[in-house]
């Protein structure tokens, strides 16, 4: 089972509080929302056992010996030779895109799909029934990942729709009360895109940000499932005895 995805589910969904003095013990040794970096440039590979502020890296296949930091990769066609490149090289998730192979249920390895944000409901919730572990909210780029009241609602549709950990992509300069916001949403983890350069530093200051936000009042997973009417059959009138009297 791959490591991330067993994060994301804790973080989704999180163990029930227990009475008396354990509550303390269980809150510290609860997970926040997951930090994944998407590393790019030239300067990635000698600073990727650095990066330990990230919960997972995001890199290009055999890149980088990254034994010591959960690592996935991002899969451009996600096909099952794609697939099997990661397994050799020790990825612990990918992230696929919708026109990709349908994966073989052997293929140990976190499964997150890419799925864009003009699905409709009804596909949306087809995603629950599929053999992958997470959703990742694929949006466009015009808006630079404003945190706007749109997007927000766009983030808790697919929140609410979906019974899979989700991730969504957030600009590196989010602020606290932004990243707040989202998870209250039900969102499990957050990508940011950083070049190799530069990474540690903005990590290290994403990290502060995680680690000073108080845990959501109250997780609202509740799902906007339609409520099909039933009709129950109508009972069956015993049927009357034809025979006299004898």
């Amino acid at each position: 089972m791959s490591k991330f995805i067993e994060r994301l589910k804790q973080v989704s969904q999180p163990p029930a509080h227990p009475m008396g003095f354990k509550t303390a013990k269980t809150e510290q040794s609860r997970l926040k929302i997951q930090l994944v970096a998407n590393i790019r440039g030239t300067k990635m590979k000698p600073l990727t056992k650095q990066l330990t502020a990230a919960d997972a890296l995001v890199l290009p296949m055999l890149e980088a010996d990254v034994a010591e930091v959960i690592h996935g990769a991002w899969l451009t066609r996600g096909n099952t030779e794609e697939v099997d490149q990661s397994v050799r090289s020790g990825i612990d998730f990918v992230i696929l895109p919708t026109n990709g192979d349908i994966l073989s249920p052997d293929k140990e390895i976190g499964k997150i799909l890419q799925i864009e944000a003009s699905i409709t409901d009804v596909l949306l919730r087809t995603a629950n029934e599929l053999p992958i572990d997470a959703v990742l909210l694929s949006e466009g780029k015009e808006n630079g990942l404003a945190l706007t009241w749109q997007r927000l609602m766009l983030i808790q549709r697919f929140s609410s729709l979906l019974n899979k950990p989700l991730l969504i992509e957030v600009s590196a300069n989010i602020s606290s009360n932004e990243l707040h916001r989202i998870w209250e949403t039900g969102v499990s983890g957050i990508v940011v895109t950083v070049d190799g350069g530069q990474s540690e530093a903005v990590l290290q200051n994403l990290r502060k940000v995680i680690d000073g936000l108080p845990f959501p009042s109250q997780r609202k997973r509740e799902s906007v499932m339609a409520l099909l009417p039933r009709i129950a059959p109508e009972p069956e009138e015993p049927e009357e005895d034809e025979g006299g009297d004898e």
